[in-house]
């Protein structure tokens, strides 16, 4: 696409020079004499930038800037002016101008002006494409994706949207199962329940009973009431089961009864409940090799498996990830502030980084980075050590001064080796102390040491 600017000035001798050095294949050059002519033109053409003089007759430079600020016009603004006008540029660029040239105009200088303006402009018009395809391409219910396979699992759950049928959600950790489940619920009108979610591996087993059915006053010791159970509440509507595949034999056999007679009893009670309720389960597991390995019931399997939706990892879909990355920067601004922009070096590291994690993992890395950033570029630096890795030019390299003996250098070495080590054990053991210190071969309480000496965060390390 051929980018346009806009050059301001009542100088007929500067607009001519400025269209002859700028204009090219890739720029196209328009030019006025007076800032109610350049509004004008803005209002009628898109361009990328605008080069605007301060000093003119009638409406200055400084009033047109204000206007455009004021209009919103997406523009990025570069004034010029003469020696000894410092403070005026200063205020120029308080209002919302990117860069400066002084008068006579280097050449040289300015082509290089220029192509740091329209590098700006390109990486913000991408900002924006991004935002709007997030409202109307690439958006089913909370769930963001430009990707073919989530596409179809898309028109999949608008197809099965009005059915009863059990849904059977697989996919790795943190790839966004709930959301599905989610949009299965709210993509059919004729649900008139609730949406009721339980995490099966976060409770035992007799309270994962109780929590499921519900259970009568007296039934065990802190039984105080009659409560009802995550099927009852969702009567007319759908449970989402969690981590199905965590749930014991026991379990697995009662669900299987409820799930073919569609009725059940509180625990302690003996009056049999009906209830319409629509069952969505999902699991990180493969269910049917859990079968073959004698983990899970095979009837209880084809019971759950009638609707399956595999969920494809982060890491096959990284089309996405620019996507998400917009969607969560947004997400994570501060009140009343524009949300943060990633530079272009940040997002080939996002692009280039496996997500063992997935969309939780960069939703983290994304919060992380935005509320730790001063500024309002995202570089490099402040994506977590793990997404970064070390590139060539960031191996370490010491600068060998004989002032120093050698142990100091080896202190430092060893140091680096010793955090990028813990890094990389963290990452394996999931944040875990214990595992992590039986990886680097220390005990607990050395390597709990060390991560409090290289002021290491274990907590994004959990959520992958």
């Amino acid at each position: 696409m051929r980018r346009k600017l806009l050059v301001v000035d009542d100088d007929p001798y500067l607009t001519t020079q400025l269209r002859k050095l700028l204009e090219s294949d890739e720029l196209s050059v328009d030019t006025v004499s007076s800032a109610q002519e350049a509004l004008t033109a803005l209002g009628e053409t898109d361009y990328s930038v605008l080069i605007t003089d301060l000093k003119m007759p009638g409406m200055g430079g400084m009033d047109l800037i204000r206007e455009v600020a004021q209009r919103r016009v997406l523009v990025t603004t570069i004034v010029t002016t003469g020696f000894g006008s410092i403070d005026r540029v200063v205020e120029a660029m308080r209002l919302g101008a990117y860069d400066f040239l002084t008068k006579p105009i280097d050449p040289n200088n300015l082509k290089l002006v220029m192509d740091r303006a329209l590098k700006k402009r390109a990486l913000q018009d991408e900002v924006l494409k991004l935002r709007q395809q997030l409202k109307e391409n690439y958006s089913f219910n909370s769930i963001i994706s430009k990707n073919p396979t989530m596409h179809g699992i898309f028109e999949l759950i608008r197809h099965i949207a009005g059915t009863k049928s059990t849904v059977l959600i697989e996919g790795e950790t943190g790839t966004g199962k709930e959301l599905i489940a989610k949009a299965v619920h709210y993509a059919s009108e004729e649900r008139l329940g609730n949406l009721v979610a339980i995490n099966c591996a976060a409770l035992p087993e007799n309270l994962l009973e109780s929590e499921l059915f519900g259970h009568e006053k007296g039934s065990f010791t802190s039984a105080d009431a009659r409560r009802k159970g995550r099927f009852e509440l969702a009567d007319k509507g759908t449970i989402f089961l969690d981590e199905i595949g965590d749930i014991s034999q026991a379990m697995q056999a009662k669900l299987l009864r409820v799930l073919q007679e569609k009725r059940f009893e509180r625990v302690g009670g003996h009056e049999s409940i009906e209830v319409d309720v629509r069952v969505v389960a999902a699991t990180n597991k493969n269910l049917e090799k859990e079968v073959k390995e004698g983990r899970f019931r095979e009837d209880l399997f084809y019971r759950l498996n009638v609707i399956k939706v595999d969920v494809p990892p982060l890491r096959d879909r990284p089309e996405d990830i620019p996507l998400l990355v917009t969607h969560f920067l947004n997400k994570y601004a501060r009140p009343n502030e524009p949300p943060k922009k990633m530079a272009p070096e940040a997002m080939e590291r996002l692009l280039a980084y496996r997500w063992p994690g997935n969309v939780r993992e960069l939703e983290n890395a994304i919060e992380r980075s935005s509320v730790t950033t001063v500024g309002d570029t995202i570089n490099p630096d402040k994506l977590p050590a793990r997404v970064t890795g070390i590139s060539d030019e960031e191996k370490p390299h010491y600068d060998i001064d004989l002032q120093h003996p050698l142990p100091y250098y080896l202190k430092e070495a060893t140091e680096q080796i010793e955090k990028q080590y813990i890094l990389k054990a963290l990452e394996k053991s999931r944040g875990n102390v214990g595992r992590c210190a039986e990886l680097c071969g220390l005990s607990r309480r050395s390597v709990s040491g060390k991560i409090s000496q290289y002021e290491i965060d274990k907590y994004p390390f959990k959520s992958t």
